[in-house]
Protein backbone atom coordinates (compact mmCIF):
# COMPACT_ATOMS: atom_id res chain seq x y z
CA UNK A 1 0.00 0.00 0.00
CA UNK A 2 2.75 2.40 0.95
CA UNK A 3 4.79 1.40 -2.06
CA UNK A 4 2.10 2.41 -4.39
CA UNK A 5 1.86 5.85 -2.80
CA UNK A 6 5.57 6.43 -3.32
CA UNK A 7 5.39 5.56 -6.94
CA UNK A 8 2.50 7.89 -7.36
CA UNK A 9 4.50 10.88 -5.93
CA UNK A 10 7.43 9.99 -8.19
CA UNK A 11 5.32 9.97 -11.18
CA UNK A 12 3.64 13.28 -10.21
CA UNK A 13 7.04 15.33 -9.80
CA UNK A 14 7.54 17.39 -12.92
CA UNK A 15 10.86 17.11 -14.85
CA UNK A 16 13.41 20.09 -14.98
CA UNK A 17 12.78 22.11 -18.14
CA UNK A 18 15.58 22.97 -20.63
CA UNK A 19 14.61 26.67 -20.56
CA UNK A 20 15.41 27.01 -16.89
CA UNK A 21 18.79 25.38 -17.34
CA UNK A 22 19.64 27.77 -20.16
CA UNK A 23 18.76 30.80 -18.03
CA UNK A 24 21.06 29.64 -15.23
CA UNK A 25 23.96 29.18 -17.64
CA UNK A 26 23.46 32.63 -19.19
CA UNK A 27 23.33 34.36 -15.76
CA UNK A 28 26.52 32.64 -14.62
CA UNK A 29 28.32 33.68 -17.81
CA UNK A 30 27.20 37.32 -17.28
CA UNK A 31 28.50 37.33 -13.69
CA UNK A 32 31.93 36.03 -14.74
CA UNK A 33 32.04 38.60 -17.55
CA UNK A 34 31.17 41.47 -15.12
CA UNK A 35 33.90 40.41 -12.72
CA UNK A 36 36.44 40.26 -15.51
CA UNK A 37 35.46 43.73 -16.77
CA UNK A 38 35.62 45.19 -13.24
CA UNK A 39 39.06 43.69 -12.61
CA UNK A 40 40.26 45.04 -15.95
CA UNK A 41 38.95 48.56 -15.22
CA UNK A 42 40.43 48.85 -11.69
CA UNK A 43 43.84 47.72 -12.80
CA UNK A 44 46.65 46.15 -10.83
CA UNK A 45 47.83 47.87 -7.54
CA UNK A 46 51.43 48.90 -7.71
CA UNK A 47 53.59 48.45 -4.63
CA UNK A 48 55.04 51.82 -3.34
CA UNK A 49 58.71 52.34 -3.71
CA UNK A 50 60.58 52.38 -0.41
CA UNK A 51 63.16 55.17 0.03
CA UNK A 52 66.01 54.23 2.27
CA UNK A 53 67.26 57.22 4.15
CA UNK A 54 70.98 57.72 4.29
CA UNK A 55 72.67 57.06 7.61
CA UNK A 56 73.45 60.27 9.51
CA UNK A 57 77.04 61.14 10.25
CA UNK A 58 76.09 62.20 13.81
CA UNK A 59 73.28 62.93 16.26
CA UNK A 60 71.09 65.90 15.39
CA UNK A 61 70.93 68.29 18.35
CA UNK A 62 69.54 71.74 19.05
CA UNK A 63 72.07 74.19 20.46
CA UNK A 64 72.27 77.77 21.64
CA UNK A 65 75.06 80.16 22.59
CA UNK A 66 75.96 81.08 26.15
CA UNK A 67 75.09 84.70 26.89
CA UNK A 68 76.79 87.02 29.39
CA UNK A 69 74.63 87.83 32.39
CA UNK A 70 74.17 91.49 33.26
CA UNK A 71 72.46 92.81 36.35
CA UNK A 72 71.93 91.49 39.86
CA UNK A 73 72.04 87.85 40.83
CA UNK A 74 69.17 86.79 43.08
CA UNK A 75 70.03 84.03 45.53
CA UNK A 76 67.11 82.14 47.01
CA UNK A 77 66.89 80.59 50.48
CA UNK A 78 64.31 79.68 53.10
CA UNK A 79 63.99 81.34 56.47
CA UNK A 80 61.90 81.71 59.59
CA UNK A 81 60.87 84.96 61.30
CA UNK A 82 62.31 85.46 64.78
CA UNK A 83 61.87 88.42 67.16
CA UNK A 84 64.68 90.94 67.42
CA UNK A 85 64.48 90.76 71.20
CA UNK A 86 62.22 89.48 73.98
CA UNK A 87 61.94 91.61 77.13
CA UNK A 88 60.99 89.87 80.38
CA UNK A 89 59.68 92.41 82.88
CA UNK A 90 60.05 91.70 86.60
CA UNK A 91 58.84 93.59 89.64
CA UNK A 92 61.48 95.81 91.22
CA UNK A 93 59.54 96.23 94.48
CA UNK A 94 57.24 93.96 96.44
CA UNK A 95 53.55 94.65 96.82
CA UNK A 96 49.98 93.72 96.04
CA UNK A 97 48.71 94.16 92.48
CA UNK A 98 45.86 96.67 92.62
CA UNK A 99 45.55 97.28 88.88
CA UNK A 100 46.46 95.17 85.83
CA UNK A 101 46.07 96.28 82.23
CA UNK A 102 43.67 94.34 80.04
CA UNK A 103 46.45 94.02 77.46
CA UNK A 104 48.61 91.93 79.82
CA UNK A 105 47.33 88.77 78.18
CA UNK A 106 49.00 86.37 75.80
CA UNK A 107 48.83 87.64 72.23
CA UNK A 108 47.73 91.19 73.14
CA UNK A 109 49.59 94.19 71.77
CA UNK A 110 51.02 96.88 74.07
CA UNK A 111 52.43 100.28 73.18
CA UNK A 112 55.47 102.02 74.59
CA UNK A 113 54.66 103.92 77.80
CA UNK A 114 51.39 102.05 78.45
CA UNK A 115 50.72 101.27 82.13
CA UNK A 116 50.83 97.51 82.56
CA UNK A 117 50.55 97.10 86.34
CA UNK A 118 50.13 99.13 89.56
CA UNK A 119 51.22 97.96 93.00
CA UNK A 120 49.88 99.20 96.33
CA UNK A 121 51.94 102.40 97.04
CA UNK A 122 50.80 102.98 100.69
CA UNK A 123 53.89 101.50 102.35
CA UNK A 124 56.25 103.51 100.16
CA UNK A 125 54.34 106.75 100.69
CA UNK A 126 54.54 106.30 104.47
CA UNK A 127 58.25 105.60 104.25
CA UNK A 128 58.78 108.82 102.31
CA UNK A 129 56.82 110.79 104.93
CA UNK A 130 58.95 109.30 107.74
CA UNK A 131 62.15 110.21 105.92
CA UNK A 132 60.97 113.76 105.30
CA UNK A 133 60.19 114.14 109.03
CA UNK A 134 63.65 112.79 109.86
CA UNK A 135 65.13 115.26 107.42
CA UNK A 136 63.35 118.14 109.20
CA UNK A 137 64.63 116.89 112.59
CA UNK A 138 68.19 116.83 111.27
CA UNK A 139 67.79 120.35 109.96
CA UNK A 140 66.72 121.48 113.46
CA UNK A 141 69.75 119.74 114.96
CA UNK A 142 72.00 121.59 112.55
CA UNK A 143 70.45 124.89 113.62
CA UNK A 144 71.00 124.05 117.31
CA UNK A 145 74.61 123.08 116.67
CA UNK A 146 75.16 126.30 114.76
CA UNK A 147 73.89 128.30 117.79
CA UNK A 148 76.13 126.33 120.14
CA UNK A 149 79.14 126.94 117.92
CA UNK A 150 78.38 130.65 117.85
CA UNK A 151 78.07 130.80 121.68
CA UNK A 152 81.27 128.82 122.15
CA UNK A 153 83.10 131.17 119.80
CA UNK A 154 82.03 134.14 121.99
CA UNK A 155 83.23 132.35 125.15
CA UNK A 156 86.53 131.60 123.44
CA UNK A 157 87.05 135.31 122.85
CA UNK A 158 86.47 136.03 126.54
CA UNK A 159 88.72 133.16 127.58
CA UNK A 160 91.53 134.43 125.40
CA UNK A 161 91.18 137.87 126.99
CA UNK A 162 91.23 136.27 130.45
CA UNK A 163 94.41 134.37 129.55
CA UNK A 164 96.01 137.57 128.32
CA UNK A 165 95.23 139.33 131.65
CA UNK A 166 96.60 136.39 133.62
CA UNK A 167 99.81 136.41 131.62
CA UNK A 168 100.25 140.16 132.16
CA UNK A 169 99.59 139.75 135.90
CA UNK A 170 102.21 136.98 136.12
CA UNK A 171 104.76 139.19 134.36
CA UNK A 172 104.20 142.11 136.81
CA UNK A 173 104.48 139.84 139.83
CA UNK A 174 107.72 138.34 138.54
CA UNK A 175 109.15 141.83 137.97
CA UNK A 176 108.22 142.81 141.51
CA UNK A 177 109.87 139.69 142.87
CA UNK A 178 113.07 140.56 140.98
CA UNK A 179 112.99 143.95 142.71
CA UNK A 180 112.13 142.23 145.98
CA UNK A 181 108.86 144.11 146.10
CA UNK A 182 106.72 140.94 146.17
CA UNK A 183 106.94 137.46 147.62
CA UNK A 184 107.21 134.14 145.76
CA UNK A 185 103.75 133.09 146.96
CA UNK A 186 102.26 135.89 144.88
CA UNK A 187 104.07 134.46 141.87
CA UNK A 188 102.47 131.07 142.51
CA UNK A 189 99.04 132.65 142.72
CA UNK A 190 99.57 134.46 139.42
CA UNK A 191 100.76 131.24 137.74
CA UNK A 192 97.75 129.36 139.11
CA UNK A 193 95.42 131.99 137.63
CA UNK A 194 97.19 131.73 134.27
CA UNK A 195 96.83 127.93 134.21
CA UNK A 196 93.15 128.21 135.06
CA UNK A 197 92.64 130.62 132.16
CA UNK A 198 94.50 128.29 129.81
CA UNK A 199 92.43 125.31 130.92
CA UNK A 200 89.21 127.21 130.33
CA UNK A 201 90.41 128.24 126.88
CA UNK A 202 91.37 124.66 125.95
CA UNK A 203 88.01 123.38 127.20
CA UNK A 204 86.12 125.89 125.07
CA UNK A 205 88.23 125.06 122.00
CA UNK A 206 87.57 121.34 122.51
CA UNK A 207 83.87 122.02 122.88
CA UNK A 208 83.89 124.03 119.68
CA UNK A 209 85.65 121.21 117.81
CA UNK A 210 83.09 118.71 119.15
CA UNK A 211 80.27 120.90 117.93
CA UNK A 212 81.84 121.19 114.50
CA UNK A 213 82.28 117.40 114.35
CA UNK A 214 78.66 116.91 115.42
CA UNK A 215 77.59 119.32 112.71
CA UNK A 216 79.49 117.28 110.13
CA UNK A 217 77.88 114.08 111.43
CA UNK A 218 74.40 115.56 111.23
CA UNK A 219 75.09 116.84 107.72
CA UNK A 220 76.16 113.33 106.67
CA UNK A 221 72.99 111.92 108.21
CA UNK A 222 71.00 114.53 106.34
CA UNK A 223 72.69 113.51 103.11
CA UNK A 224 71.85 109.88 103.77
CA UNK A 225 68.27 110.86 104.48
CA UNK A 226 68.09 112.70 101.16
CA UNK A 227 69.38 109.57 99.40
CA UNK A 228 66.83 107.45 101.27
CA UNK A 229 64.08 109.84 100.18
CA UNK A 230 65.21 109.56 96.55
CA UNK A 231 65.26 105.78 96.92
CA UNK A 232 61.79 105.86 98.42
CA UNK A 233 60.51 108.04 95.57
CA UNK A 234 62.13 105.65 93.09
CA UNK A 235 60.44 102.67 94.74
CA UNK A 236 57.17 104.59 94.69
CA UNK A 237 57.55 105.16 90.96
CA UNK A 238 58.39 101.49 90.50
CA UNK A 239 54.97 100.56 91.80
CA UNK A 240 53.73 101.67 88.37
CA UNK A 241 55.16 99.41 85.61
CA UNK A 242 54.97 100.67 82.01
CA UNK A 243 55.78 99.00 78.71
CA UNK A 244 59.35 99.84 77.63
CA UNK A 245 58.67 99.07 73.94
CA UNK A 246 55.82 98.54 71.53
CA UNK A 247 55.29 94.85 71.07
CA UNK A 248 53.21 91.76 71.66
CA UNK A 249 52.71 89.95 74.97
CA UNK A 250 54.19 86.46 74.78
CA UNK A 251 53.60 85.33 78.36
CA UNK A 252 51.67 86.72 81.35
CA UNK A 253 52.23 85.29 84.85
CA UNK A 254 50.30 87.49 87.33
CA UNK A 255 46.71 88.31 88.15
CA UNK A 256 45.11 91.28 89.85
CA UNK A 257 45.04 91.33 93.71
CA UNK A 258 47.93 88.86 93.88
CA UNK A 259 51.09 89.60 95.88
CA UNK A 260 54.39 89.70 94.04
CA UNK A 261 57.87 89.65 95.55
CA UNK A 262 60.88 91.60 94.40
CA UNK A 263 62.26 90.25 91.12
CA UNK A 264 59.14 88.24 90.20
CA UNK A 265 58.80 88.04 86.36
CA UNK A 266 55.24 88.85 85.38
CA UNK A 267 55.17 89.45 81.61
CA UNK A 268 57.30 88.80 78.51
CA UNK A 269 57.02 91.25 75.61
CA UNK A 270 58.26 90.66 72.09
CA UNK A 271 59.62 93.77 70.38
CA UNK A 272 58.04 93.75 66.93
CA UNK A 273 59.11 97.24 65.85
CA UNK A 274 61.98 95.47 64.11
CA UNK A 275 62.13 91.75 63.35
CA UNK A 276 64.76 89.40 62.00
CA UNK A 277 64.65 86.45 59.64
CA UNK A 278 67.00 83.54 60.36
CA UNK A 279 68.15 81.71 57.25
CA UNK A 280 70.83 79.07 56.66
CA UNK A 281 72.98 79.93 53.63
CA UNK A 282 75.33 77.52 51.92
CA UNK A 283 79.02 78.18 51.57
CA UNK A 284 78.56 78.88 47.85
CA UNK A 285 75.89 81.47 48.60
CA UNK A 286 78.08 83.13 51.22
CA UNK A 287 80.90 83.27 48.68
CA UNK A 288 78.59 85.13 46.28
CA UNK A 289 77.55 87.50 49.06
CA UNK A 290 81.13 88.24 50.09
CA UNK A 291 82.08 88.66 46.44
CA UNK A 292 79.18 91.09 46.00
CA UNK A 293 80.84 93.67 48.23
CA UNK A 294 84.09 93.69 46.30
CA UNK A 295 86.06 93.10 49.53
CA UNK A 296 88.50 90.34 50.24
CA UNK A 297 86.71 87.16 51.26
CA UNK A 298 89.59 86.17 53.55
CA UNK A 299 89.23 89.28 55.69
CA UNK A 300 85.47 88.92 55.87
CA UNK A 301 85.52 85.28 56.79
CA UNK A 302 88.08 85.87 59.55
CA UNK A 303 85.75 87.87 61.80
CA UNK A 304 82.40 86.79 60.36
CA UNK A 305 81.62 90.21 58.91
CA UNK A 306 79.15 90.32 56.05
CA UNK A 307 78.27 93.12 53.63
CA UNK A 308 74.87 94.74 54.05
CA UNK A 309 73.36 93.33 50.87
CA UNK A 310 69.64 94.02 50.30
CA UNK A 311 67.11 91.21 50.37
CA UNK A 312 63.40 90.67 49.90
CA UNK A 313 61.40 88.62 52.38
CA UNK A 314 58.55 86.88 50.60
CA UNK A 315 55.54 85.07 52.03
CA UNK A 316 53.12 83.24 49.75
CA UNK A 317 49.46 82.72 50.60
CA UNK A 318 47.67 81.02 47.73
CA UNK A 319 47.93 83.28 44.68
CA UNK A 320 48.91 86.26 46.81
CA UNK A 321 52.50 87.21 47.56
CA UNK A 322 53.55 89.49 50.43
CA UNK A 323 56.99 91.12 50.38
CA UNK A 324 59.09 93.06 52.89
CA UNK A 325 62.44 94.79 52.40
CA UNK A 326 65.34 93.56 54.51
CA UNK A 327 69.12 93.74 54.74
CA UNK A 328 71.70 91.14 55.74
CA UNK A 329 72.64 91.98 59.33
CA UNK A 330 75.12 89.44 60.64
CA UNK A 331 76.07 85.80 61.02
CA UNK A 332 74.22 84.28 63.96
CA UNK A 333 76.99 82.44 65.72
CA UNK A 334 80.69 81.82 65.48
CA UNK A 335 80.68 80.48 61.91
CA UNK A 336 79.49 77.37 60.11
CA UNK A 337 76.89 75.21 61.81
CA UNK A 338 78.46 71.81 62.36
CA UNK A 339 75.14 69.98 61.93
CA UNK A 340 73.99 71.54 58.64
CA UNK A 341 77.33 72.79 57.24
CA UNK A 342 75.69 76.14 56.54
CA UNK A 343 76.03 79.73 57.75
CA UNK A 344 73.14 80.77 60.04
CA UNK A 345 72.50 84.37 59.00
CA UNK A 346 70.09 87.02 60.24
CA UNK A 347 68.29 89.47 57.97
CA UNK A 348 66.90 92.61 59.62
CA UNK A 349 63.50 93.99 58.61
CA UNK A 350 63.36 97.57 59.88
CA UNK A 351 59.66 98.06 59.13
CA UNK A 352 57.75 94.77 59.33
CA UNK A 353 54.44 96.60 58.82
CA UNK A 354 55.50 98.02 55.43
CA UNK A 355 54.25 95.20 53.20
CA UNK A 356 54.00 95.01 49.41
CA UNK A 357 51.16 92.84 48.14
CA UNK A 358 51.08 91.18 44.73
CA UNK A 359 48.71 88.93 42.84
CA UNK A 360 50.77 87.39 40.08
CA UNK A 361 52.86 90.32 38.81
CA UNK A 362 50.29 93.01 39.74
CA UNK A 363 50.65 95.13 42.87
CA UNK A 364 47.42 95.58 44.81
CA UNK A 365 46.54 98.30 47.28
CA UNK A 366 45.40 97.98 50.89
CA UNK A 367 41.78 98.50 49.85
CA UNK A 368 41.95 95.67 47.33
CA UNK A 369 43.60 93.15 49.59
CA UNK A 370 41.32 90.83 51.49
CA UNK A 371 42.86 89.55 54.72
CA UNK A 372 46.38 88.20 54.73
CA UNK A 373 49.24 89.06 57.08
CA UNK A 374 49.63 92.78 57.70
CA UNK A 375 53.12 92.35 59.15
CA UNK A 376 55.78 89.77 59.77
CA UNK A 377 55.11 87.59 62.79
CA UNK A 378 57.36 85.17 64.61
CA UNK A 379 57.37 81.62 63.28
CA UNK A 380 56.37 82.52 59.71
CA UNK A 381 58.16 80.34 57.15
CA UNK A 382 59.27 82.69 54.37
CA UNK A 383 61.50 82.84 51.31
CA UNK A 384 64.57 85.07 51.27
CA UNK A 385 65.61 86.60 47.93
CA UNK A 386 69.12 88.04 48.26
CA UNK A 387 70.13 90.59 45.62
CA UNK A 388 73.86 90.45 44.95
CA UNK A 389 76.06 92.19 42.42
CA UNK A 390 78.71 89.79 41.20
CA UNK A 391 82.21 91.17 40.80
CA UNK A 392 83.14 88.38 38.38
CA UNK A 393 81.50 87.87 34.95
CA UNK A 394 78.73 85.30 34.76
CA UNK A 395 76.93 83.63 31.85
CA UNK A 396 73.39 82.40 31.41
CA UNK A 397 71.68 79.70 29.38
CA UNK A 398 68.29 78.06 29.06
CA UNK A 399 67.18 75.85 31.93
CA UNK A 400 66.77 73.04 29.36
CA UNK A 401 70.56 72.90 29.10
CA UNK A 402 71.02 71.83 32.73
CA UNK A 403 71.19 68.06 33.08
CA UNK A 404 70.95 65.99 36.26
CA UNK A 405 73.94 66.48 38.51
CA UNK A 406 74.46 70.09 37.30
CA UNK A 407 75.92 68.96 33.99
CA UNK A 408 75.73 70.62 30.61
CA UNK A 409 76.46 69.14 27.20
CA UNK A 410 78.66 71.24 24.96
CA UNK A 411 79.08 71.06 21.19
CA UNK A 412 82.82 71.60 20.83
CA UNK A 413 83.83 71.43 17.16
CA UNK A 414 81.08 68.92 16.40
CA UNK A 415 81.90 66.67 19.37
CA UNK A 416 79.94 66.15 22.57
CA UNK A 417 81.61 67.44 25.71
CA UNK A 418 80.04 66.65 29.11
CA UNK A 419 80.96 69.28 31.71
CA UNK A 420 80.06 69.75 35.39
CA UNK A 421 79.21 73.38 36.07
CA UNK A 422 78.46 75.56 39.09
CA UNK A 423 74.92 76.89 38.94
CA UNK A 424 74.81 80.25 40.71
CA UNK A 425 71.07 80.98 40.52
CA UNK A 426 67.93 80.25 38.55
CA UNK A 427 65.62 82.97 37.25
CA UNK A 428 62.45 82.51 35.20
CA UNK A 429 63.38 80.18 32.30
CA UNK A 430 67.16 80.49 32.43
CA UNK A 431 69.98 79.70 34.83
CA UNK A 432 73.13 81.62 35.70
CA UNK A 433 76.45 79.77 35.53
CA UNK A 434 79.91 80.59 36.78
CA UNK A 435 82.09 80.49 33.64
CA UNK A 436 85.15 79.60 35.72
CA UNK A 437 83.82 76.03 35.85
CA UNK A 438 83.76 75.79 32.02
CA UNK A 439 86.80 74.30 30.29
CA UNK A 440 86.37 76.72 27.37
CA UNK A 441 85.80 80.42 27.04
CA UNK A 442 82.16 81.43 27.19
CA UNK A 443 82.67 83.81 24.25
CA UNK A 444 84.04 81.10 21.97
CA UNK A 445 81.62 80.96 19.00
CA UNK A 446 82.71 77.41 18.12
CA UNK A 447 81.25 76.17 21.44
CA UNK A 448 77.51 75.84 21.93
CA UNK A 449 75.38 74.34 24.67
CA UNK A 450 72.91 71.57 23.78
CA UNK A 451 69.28 72.15 24.83
CA UNK A 452 67.65 69.15 23.12
CA UNK A 453 67.53 65.62 24.59
CA UNK A 454 70.19 63.14 23.50
CA UNK A 455 69.74 59.42 23.96
CA UNK A 456 72.72 57.59 25.39
CA UNK A 457 75.17 60.55 25.41
CA UNK A 458 78.82 59.57 25.17
CA UNK A 459 81.79 61.86 25.53
CA UNK A 460 83.17 62.72 22.10
CA UNK A 461 80.20 61.48 20.03
CA UNK A 462 79.62 63.26 16.71
CA UNK A 463 76.96 65.97 16.62
CA UNK A 464 75.02 67.74 13.90
CA UNK A 465 73.68 71.14 15.07
CA UNK A 466 70.16 72.10 14.11
CA UNK A 467 68.28 75.33 14.49
CA UNK A 468 66.03 75.46 17.46
CA UNK A 469 62.41 75.36 16.18
CA UNK A 470 59.76 77.76 17.34
CA UNK A 471 57.41 75.83 19.60
CA UNK A 472 54.42 77.83 18.39
CA UNK A 473 54.92 76.79 14.74
CA UNK A 474 56.05 73.19 15.17
CA UNK A 475 53.98 70.55 13.26
CA UNK A 476 54.71 66.88 12.54
CA UNK A 477 55.07 67.65 8.83
CA UNK A 478 57.62 70.40 9.49
CA UNK A 479 59.61 68.10 11.76
CA UNK A 480 59.67 65.41 9.03
CA UNK A 481 60.68 67.96 6.41
CA UNK A 482 63.44 69.39 8.61
CA UNK A 483 64.75 65.91 9.37
CA UNK A 484 64.74 64.95 5.68
CA UNK A 485 66.57 68.16 4.76
CA UNK A 486 69.14 67.58 7.50
CA UNK A 487 69.58 63.98 6.28
CA UNK A 488 70.15 65.06 2.67
CA UNK A 489 72.61 67.71 3.81
CA UNK A 490 74.52 65.16 5.86
CA UNK A 491 74.50 62.64 2.98
CA UNK A 492 75.74 65.22 0.52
Amino acid sequence: MSHESTNDRTVDTPARSPMRLAINVIVSICLFAGCFVAYSKLGKRERPERIKRPKLAGTVVTTEQLKPHNGPVVLSANGVVVPLREIRLSTEVAGRVIELSANVRNGRKVTEGEILMRLDPTEFELEIERLRAQQAQEAAELDAIAVSIENTSALLTLSRDQLTLSSDELARVESLVNRRAASTSEVDVAKRAQLTAKAALVELENRRRDLIANRELVEQKRTLTEVAIKRGELDLRRTVVTAPVTGRVIESLVEEQSFVAVGTPFVTIEDNATVEVRSNLTVDQMYRIWNSSGLSTDGLAADDRVPAVPATIQYRLGQRVYQWQAVLERIDGAGIDAATRTYPCLFRVDDPQEVRRLVGDDVISDDEQAGGPGQLMRGMFVSVLIQTQSQIPLVQCSELAIRPGNQIWLDVDGKLRIVNVEVVASEDDYVIIDPQSLPVRSTDESVSVIVSPVSDPIEGMALIPSKKPDARNVTPESNVADEAATSKKAAG
